[in-house]
């Protein structure tokens, strides 16, 4: 496109390469920390199952990326060679700007970070009761509510070809999910905590609606604020951190539980903490990658489009299954981070297609032959994914929202949105 500068191959690849692995190591390093085990408080060794801390690591590797851009601005400042940065389009240092103005955009990156936590809290409960590849090819549901309530609340008009594309991702989504009730079914075993896919899936399902009303709402409030993509993404881990500390844990340490008595006892998980160093290097291991997955993401879509970064998004549950059927069949069938190749399996990979197929179908990957008339006739391909199809990218940089201003300035408004894990 014009004035996007060419970046080197080598480079473009390890964008790509950063982000699919880094987005893999995140999911795999969430689950295995849910599943190791250390000495608690009361002196008994006890499973590690604590998904509202797994939330606040989340959100801390979100902060994080806001550092290594402050460290890189910074470097610029001091190094000659990197003093063209200031004048790109898209520019790693901002123009100083009035302190009260910026304040004001600050605060309001709160209102989305809202939606940020409970969804993320909500799918670190999920991830506790399925395997890792059903929850996050569950997670593409996120597609269809964002499109609906994208109507509801925006009054965003979507043409036949995407609501056949959401209408495909839904049914992928059953199917997965259906397909994994199923395999519970038929090999349930009581465990301390007995697991309930069904659970886990109807959990994710309402963290997704709650992302998709983040991505919502951050359209709305944010469509007039000129933060950098990599800023907004900190400062929603910054107050997402800030409300887990005076809100959320205060909360489930009242609210009575299973948790020596708490809905979840934060005393506890730092004596696990304490207790194991396998637990501190797999935390250390999912901030790195939570930060990497983040950065890479941004780069990703500044290198091709929003649509490649949504398609390679989508693409990490498949690697996520064969890291799990690899476990099963090759290291430790009796391991809970492996996955075995079952008789819905097969369903499962056809609602996986189905998903894709269905974000494809949406972001105009896939023409329909003899529907163009349905389409609109203005946008290109990677506009449309940009801001027809919000809540499976994480941002569109400030040049790409310059770049698609012309066309989208009355009808389609800037729009950034953050997935965490």
């Amino acid at each position: 496109m014009a004035g996007r500068m060419k970046e080197p191959s080598w480079l473009v690849a390890i964008y790509v390469t950063g982000m699919l692995l880094a987005g893999t190591v995140n999911i795999l390093a969430t689950k295995v920390q849910f599943g190791l085990t250390s000495v608690g408080l009361d002196g008994s060794r006890e499973v590690f199952r604590k998904p509202w801390f797994g939330t606040s690591n989340m959100l801390v590797g979100m902060s994080l990326v806001m550092g290594v851009e402050r460290i890189v601005s910074r470097r610029a400042l001091t190094c000659p060679s990197l003093r063209h940065l200031e004048n790109l389009e898209n520019p790693l240092l901002l123009k100083p700007e009035p302190a009260a103005s910026r304040r004001k955009k600050i605060l309001l990156v709160a209102v989305p970070a809202i939606g940020e936590v409970l969804a993320t809290g909500l799918g670190c409960i999920g991830m506790l009761e399925m395997p890792a590849s059903v929850w996050q090819m569950v997670k593409g549901v996120i597609l269809f509510f964002t499109g609906i309530l994208s109507v509801l609340v925006l009054k965003r008009k979507l043409y036949l070809f995407h609501w056949i594309g959401l209408l495909l991702c839904i049914t992928g989504v059953a199917a997965v999910g259906y397909a994994s009730v199923e395999n519970e079914l038929s090999s349930k075993v009581a465990t301390q905590y007995e697991s309930s896919v069904a659970f886990g899936v109807a959990l994710t399902l309402l963290g997704q609606l709650f992302q998709a009303a983040q991505v919502v709402s951050e359209e709305y409030l944010l469509k007039d604020i000129d933060l950098t993509a990599v800023e907004i993404i900190g400062y929603e881990g910054l107050w997402g951190v800030l409300m887990m500390a005076v809100v959320v844990f205060p909360v489930l340490w009242l609210l009575p539980g299973r948790d020596h008595g708490h809905a979840e006892d934060m005393v506890d998980t730092f004596v696990l903490l304490a207790n194991s160093r396998a637990l501190l290097y797999v935390l250390a291991i999912q901030l790195v990658a939570c930060g990497t997955l983040n950065i890479a993401g941004i780069a990703v879509t500044g290198a091709f489009s929003a649509v490649h970064r949504m398609m390679l998004d989508a693409s990490r549950a498949i690697l996520v299954w064969c890291f799990g059927l690899v476990v099963h069949y090759n290291v430790d069938a009796d391991s809970p981070f492996g996955e075995k190749w079952t008789s819905s399996s097969k369903l499962q990979l056809g609602g996986f297609i189905m998903l894709l197929t269905g974000q494809a179908v949406y972001s105009e990957v896939i023409c329909l032959p003899g529907w163009s008339s349905w389409s609109n006739p203005s946008a290109t391909v990677s506009a449309a994914a940009d801001h027809v199809m919000p809540g499976l990218l994480h941002q569109c940089s400030q040049s790409d929202a310059k770049r698609h201003s012309s066309l989208h300035r009355e009808s389609k408004p800037q729009q950034i949105s953050i997935i965490t894990v």
